[in-house]
Parts: C-alpha cells; sequence; structure tokens
C-alpha cells in the first residue's frame, strides 16, 4: 500500500504546549439531512497526543458524497481521518500530514488559521535542486525516476530519465543543463523506495507501516529542507 505525505513548516506558534491547546476540541460541526436521518458534517481534530517533540492526532472530516447506482442516486455519509504530527527539530516545527498533496495543501490552510492570526503561518517546507541531484549523485544505482522543470525548450515542460536512462551520464548533464530536479524516486539503505519533490510531497512505494515512513521523513528528509531565510537564494 502506497504512503502519501506532505511536510510544511510552522512559522508560528513554534511551541508545541500553544499549538495543542490551539488544536484541542477543535470541532466545526454542521448537520445534514439524508433520508430523514440527521448526520453530522465537518472538522473535527481527534486523538490528541503530547510527546517529547511531537505533537500527534487526527483531522476527522465528514462530509456527504452522492454516489450512482444505475439510473438512481444515493447520498452517503462518509468520514476520512488523516492523521498528523507536528515535529520538532532544533527550533524548527514542521507539519506531516499523511495524505496526498491536495488535501494535505487544505488541511494545512486550515491549520494555520486556527493556530496563528498571522497570514501563511505555516508554509510548504522545501527541498533545493542542489539536495535533490546529490541525493541522486550520491546513489545513481538507487535511484529509479527523475523529474526535471523550469525547462528552457519551448512547449515542454518537464523532463524525465527512468530505469536504464538513468546510467547515461550524458543524457543526464544535459538535462540539468536544461533544467532543475524536480521529483526522484530512490531506494534507501534499508531498500524502501520512496519518492520525493521540491516542496515535501513525499510518497513511499514500499510496504511498510505509516511509523516507519514517519521515521524515514523526519530523519532523511526533514534535516535537508532550506531554512526560511534561505530560500530566496535558491
Amino acid at each position: 500500500m502506497v504512503l502519501a505525505f506532505k511536510v510544511f513548516e510552522v512559522i508560528e506558534p513554534r511551541d508545541l504546549g500553544i499549538l495543542a491547546s490551539k488544536l484541542r476540541d477543535v470541532a466545526i460541526i454542521e448537520e445534514a439531512e439524508i433520508d430523514g436521518r440527521t448526520v453530522e458534517t465537518g472538522i473535527a481534530v481527534t486523538e490528541l497526543q503530547l510527546e517529547e517533540n511531537k505533537l500527534r492526532g487526527v483531522f476527522e472530516e465528514s462530509f456527504v458524497a452522492t454516489f450512482r447506482y444505475r439510473d438512481e442516486y444515493f447520498k452517503v455519509p462518509i468520514s476520512v481521518e488523516t492523521p498528523f504530527e507536528f515535529y520538532v527539530r532544533g527550533d524548527r516545527v514542521f507539519l506531516i500530514l499523511e495524505a496526498k498533496k491536495q488535501r494535505a495543501n487544505r488541511l494545512a490552510g486550515f491549520v494555520g488559521e486556527i493556530v496563528s492570526a498571522r497570514k501563511g503561518s505555516v508554509v510548504e517546507a522545501e527541498l533545493s535542486h542542489e539536495t535533490l541531484k546529490a541525493m541522486y549523485e550520491s546513489n545513481p544505482e538507487g535511484t529509479k525516476v527523475i523529474f526535471f522543470d523550469n525547462v528552457r525548450l519551448p512547449g515542454i515542460e518537464k523532463l524525465s530519465l527512468y530505469g536504464e536512462q538513468l546510467a547515461n551520464t550524458e543524457l543526464y548533464q544535459k538535462y540539468l543543463q536544461l533544467g532543475t530536479i524536480w521529483y526522484i524516486v530512490y531506494e534507501t539503505e534499508e531498500g524502501i523506495v520512496i519518492g520525493v519533490t521540491r516542496n515535501c510531497v513525499v510518497t513511499v512505494f514500499s510496504r511498510v507501516d505509516p511509523e516507519t515512513a514517519l521515521e524515514i521523513i523526519r530523519e532523511r528528509i526533514i534535516p535537508k529542507t532550506l531554512p526560511l531565510l534561505g530560500r530566496e537564494e535558491e
């Protein structure tokens, strides 16, 4: 089962106790009626747990979905859970959401509105082109895929290298001159295959449990992210 995550950085507040107090008991609930039955929709924070350098919890989103069966349409209440973790590393605080990009972005925006009056209090974590380049060049045999963006060719937005193409040093150097590395898929020393983009969308393709995936993100991805003050230089 593929696991998807996205990593953000919290500008303020950077105290887990304050974050916990702001998120505890958060529930924005409305009521909807389905076939004479009243159901609750909205979003709530559940299972909030404060640890030494982590704050973990779950976003529970409930909504009404419409499904078609032949010529009939049915409305069904659905709940979706998204685990999250605030992780402290040094003087920085990161938010890791176990969700695909679109939902992760939406929930990160929701977190920013709840925890701070400052606009942009939660921002995307970022890796540099140079970091992804170094990740590939340190272990080219373990890299499966490379995507390049910002391509300086008319009508071409992205270039990619797969499989045996990755061993073609000349082609790789040519692509480096034409664009910047946006996404790589590589295998860790433990044999776990992951994909990572410059804006810290992390996909774990190997069959591992979420805690193992989180540990990879904490130890292999987050330490390589750009500090907030250094991003304009890239």
